[in-house]
């Protein structure tokens, strides 16, 4: 109904146009040198209209047959990036199948219809990287990396196309100017700070990769690195605090602690941070701290039972008291206290289960960060146990 209405509208104003004109009176006379036509108005303006459409007409086919080339050429250029996205897409589904040798074929057919489509240059990457082909495979991320939109596809594609340096100053120093770059591409990326820490901890500065950290573990343990590099003992105890807020538990962070009040002149905080790790957190490495400065058997012995107070009936108490007075030749005693504190004590990683005579913020195997805890074999033919930390005294 509404389409009957318009077209009875447009058809009433169109003969109403051709009334009007037609009632024009006059004559309109054309002089061209010597020639001269005259017709009546009406048809004049009909002429008028019937030129002036021509002319439109005239010039549409003329910029039809300019622009013909470049119309070409975007649809064939269109076509080009269709078949290349389409390689694309089936070198990833290769890819994602375990076929490298399928996505290499799929790669080379994109690279021939668009190399430098952003699609293209990564699985292009992508592909050269899984090949083992890490040259080929850092030259395209390079490339893609390029890229204002894909970019960051580029940069990680940087970072992970070779293993991680963690002996090698030049490519860790490489890699953090690649991961600067990543971060400003995609600076809220939880993969990139996570590199971002590992590179800062290759590289030795502690304090950036625990600023970075987010895992409490990891925090802690790269903390007590930092309170140990810094310099400035305000800074260094601001940091072991920190590690003690984050991990109550670890041993370490309580020694880091008592080595930085120790160092600031802080002798009776210091003396405090080992008695509360020794609540906490007992381990041979707070009482060598604490014993550290006496050479008698006997004073140590008797030193040790005021610390072991502290935390009685922990193996690691009993285990302190009966190394004491064995050295101090209190063969009763030693006895005594070695049937509840017997066994030894190891670092374990609580990623992949690795042993370690001695702390340190990584796993020398799984390269976990503040995944060491202490365990103390109460069998020597048992796994070794976590031995539970009691809750610290109010």
């Amino acid at each position: 109904m509404l389409r009957a209405f318009r077209f009875a509208l447009v058809a009433i104003t169109l003969l109403g146009i051709a009334w009007f004109l037609a009632g024009l009176q006059g004559h309109v006379t054309v002089e061209i040198g010597t020639y001269a036509a005259t017709a009546s108005t009406p048809v004049a303006i009909l002429l008028l209209v019937l030129l002036i459409v021509v002319v439109v007409l005239v010039l549409g086919l003329l910029r039809g047959a300019l622009s013909l080339p470049r119309r070409i050429s975007v649809r064939r250029g269109r076509a080009r990036r269709d078949a290349a996205d389409s390689a694309a897409l089936r070198a990833l589904s290769a890819l994602a199948a375990g076929d490298t040798e399928a996505a290499a074929g799929h790669a080379r057919t994109a690279r021939r219809h668009a190399p430098e489509a952003p699609l293209t240059l990564y699985v292009s990457a992508e592909t050269a990287r899984q090949a083992g082909d890490a040259a080929g495979a850092e030259a395209l991320f390079s490339n893609l990396a390029k890229h204002g939109d894909a970019g960051f596809l580029g940069w990680r594609g940087l970072l992970t196309a070779r293993p991680l340096p963690q002996d090698d100053p030049d490519r860790l120093a490489r890699s953090a100017e690649q991961a600067r770059q990543a971060a400003a591409s995609y600076p809220n990326s939880a993969w990139l700070r996570e590199q971002r820490v590992r590179i800062a901890l290759g590289q030795g500065r502690f304090s950036e990769a625990a600023r970075l950290a987010t895992d409490p573990a990891a925090r802690a343990a790269l903390a007590i690195m930092a309170s140990r590099e810094v310099a400035g003992e305000p800074l260094a105890i601001d940091w072991a605090r920190d590690a003690v807020r984050l991990a109550p538990g670890l041993p370490e962070a309580h020694l880091a602690l008592f080595e930085a009040r120790a160092k600031a002149g802080q002798a009776w905080r210091a003396k405090r941070a080992l008695k509360r790790g020794w609540r906490i957190a007992p381990h041979p490495d707070l009482a060598d701290a604490w014993l550290a400065a006496l050479t008698s058997p006997l004073e140590r012995a008797t030193a040790a039972a005021k610390l072991a107070e502290l935390n009685p009936g922990h193996p690691e108490s009993e285990a302190l008291l009966a190394r004491t007075a064995r050295a101090a030749n209190l063969v009763g005693e030693a006895e005594r206290h070695e049937r509840h504190g017997g066994g030894k004590g190891v670092w374990v990683c609580a990623t992949c289960d690795t042993e370690h005579e001695a702390w340190q913020p990584t796993c020398r195997k799984c390269g976990a960060i503040g995944s060491l805890g202490w365990l103390r074999r109460t069998n020597p033919e048992s796994t070794p146990r976590l031995l539970p930390a009691p809750q610290p005294a109010a």
